[in-house]
């Protein structure tokens, strides 16, 4: 009996060696494993940087503008049209627009739920408490099949914490954490999106108003000069100086020329609706659209070389994000094949008495390891890994479109710029010829040599020309807002102080070498 007694005795220290070594060479394998990386690798698809965007230079032939190249973006590039209404009002709608409202409170909620998930790689701590009065029943001596009396009032009291972790062997969690990043720069980057959207949209409103404001006045000279020439006619008619075929012909012009007013005045209404949309307003408030001759056209037009086109355009960006988010999905679904493991402890008291709560031998304890893994399911955590996988080829599809469809939208705006200054050469060379042709028949008048129907024909024909001019100048305006939106101008990207560029309206840019359109 004494050996027994001493052999007992020397058995529990090896066990407790064992069971430690055992714990050890557990934690050993949990580490190890962790720094296994289980999903795909993410990166951005290589792509090839053209040298220009078109296959030949888009030289603009006005004087007016020049391209300059620069891998700075302009991030105020209203500010170049030099126009204070201008300003303002992308200042407003950049605090009251509900659109842009709704992206600043996407990304909040996004940037919440990226800090939800961080929360998953700490401990979680938990506390309870409770107080509950009660009465038990006690049976009779047949096992309460006959009667029951009732029992004693007696209180229990219990409090207890509990701390329960999930060792992110897999880096399930970790991975979880990276999707909710990449998913807020995702927001983050649409909203920069919405900002440069908004920007534009309230820039063409203003334009366009200013252009049918112009074209509004000029349609009412038109219209007048038509009257007065039509009421001329009439009166030569009558003393036998004109036939009638002449004066039902200005008629017509006339009605013709009063009919265009009502469309611009509608043009005009539009413009001023829309603005009042975009700063978040009611139709009816009065908004004033400035003259189309308070705006500036920008003299140089900074436009970012291809290399430096994907850090500019927000798009791109919100692309390379979502490659991210799909890796880190991906991940997600290859870790949900591995074991999960779950460490939990609890303390706390129970006791009758609020006296016996806090003596030591109301104490409880208890600690525990589970580990939990798929065995069978059917395919379906197999299946859900080749759809992430399946995803992020989609994701990394996407930002090869996003960047070919960039480079095009550039191209297309320096192309229509192009065409757009040239039209307007032409426009206004024909403005120019007519307001000649006007002195010169208003001198011929003055001399007697003509009639003043001559006078007035060559009034009209400077007022249509105007139009035209109006219309060709408005559309450069607008040309040059759309290669600012297709340039991804109008935010500053996330970088560091030293690297950040931003552009404002009165300082120049730096050209670049070898980056013609």
């Amino acid at each position: 009996m004494a050996q027994e007694n001493a052999a007992a005795r020397r058995w529990p220290g090896p066990r407790i060696r064992g069971r430690g070594i055992a714990i050890l060479l557990g934690s050993g394998l949990m580490i190890g494993l962790a720094g296994c990386a289980v999903g795909p690798h993410w990166s951005v698809p290589k792509m090839r940087t053209p040298p220009s965007y078109n296959a030949h230079p888009a030289a603009l032939p006005a004087d007016e503008q020049k391209v300059q190249w620069t891998q700075q973006q302009a991030r105020s590039w209203w500010l170049l049209f030099h126009s204070k209404p201008l300003n303002n009002y992308i200042q407003q709608a950049m605090q009251a627009n509900p659109d842009l409202q709704a992206a600043h409170a996407a990304l909040a909620r996004q940037q919440a739920l990226m800090v939800a998930a961080q929360g998953g790689l700490a401990p979680q701590v938990s506390a309870n408490a409770g107080i509950s009065r009660a009465r038990a029943l006690r049976t009779g001596a047949d096992g309460g099949q006959s009667y029951r009396i009732p029992g004693n009032l007696y209180s229990l009291f219990l409090g207890t914490i509990d701390v329960s972790y999930n060792p992110d062997v897999f880096g399930r969690q970790k991975d979880l954490v990276h999707a909710a990043r990449a998913q807020a720069a995702v927001t983050k980057a649409n909203l920069h999106q919405s900002e440069v959207f908004l920007a534009a949209d309230v820039s063409r409103a203003v334009i366009s108003g200013a252009a049918a404001r112009a074209q509004l006045h000029s349609a009412r000279q038109i219209a007048k000069a038509d009257a007065h020439l039509l009421k001329l006619l009439q009166q030569e008619y009558k003393l036998g100086d004109q036939n009638l075929q002449n004066v039902e012909q200005q008629a017509a012009m006339t009605a013709a020329a009063r009919a265009r007013i009502a469309p611009l005045a509608a043009d005009l209404a539009a413009a001023r609706h829309a603005l009042a949309a975009l700063l978040g307003q009611t139709p009816n408030v009065a908004l004033s659209i400035p003259a189309l001759q308070s705006l500036h056209l920008p003299a140089r037009l900074p436009t970012t070389i291809p290399s430096a086109l994907a850090e500019n355009r927000p798009d791109i960006q919100a692309a390379t994000a979502e490659i991210k988010v799909a890796a880190a999905q991906a991940d997600v679904a290859t870790a949900n094949l591995y074991p999960q493991f779950n460490i939990s402890a609890e303390i706390g008291k129970a006791a009758m008495t609020g006296g016996l709560f806090f003596n030591p031998v109301s104490t409880l304890w208890s600690l525990g390891a589970g580990l939990a893994a798929p065995i069978y399911n059917g395919g379906s955590l197999h299946a859900e890994r080749r759809a992430a996988l399946g995803q992020y080829q989609v994701a990394s599809d996407q930002y090869r479109s996003t960047v070919l469809n960039a480079f095009k939208q550039v191209a297309d705006a320096l192309r229509t710029l192009q065409g757009a200054d040239t039209a307007y050469i032409q426009q206004k060379q024909a403005q120019q010829a007519s307001a000649r042709a006007l002195h010169l028949a208003e001198a011929r008048y003055r001399d007697g040599a003509t009639d003043y129907a001559t006078v007035l024909n060559a009034e009209i024909a400077y007022q249509q020309d105007s139009v035209a001019a109006i219309q060709g100048r408005s559309q450069r305006y607008l040309d040059s807002v759309a290669l600012f939106v297709a340039l991804g101008d109008g935010w500053q990207p996330d970088q560091p102080e030293s690297k950040a560029h931003s552009v404002p309206s009165d300082t120049p840019m730096v050209n670049t070498a070898g980056a013609p359109a």
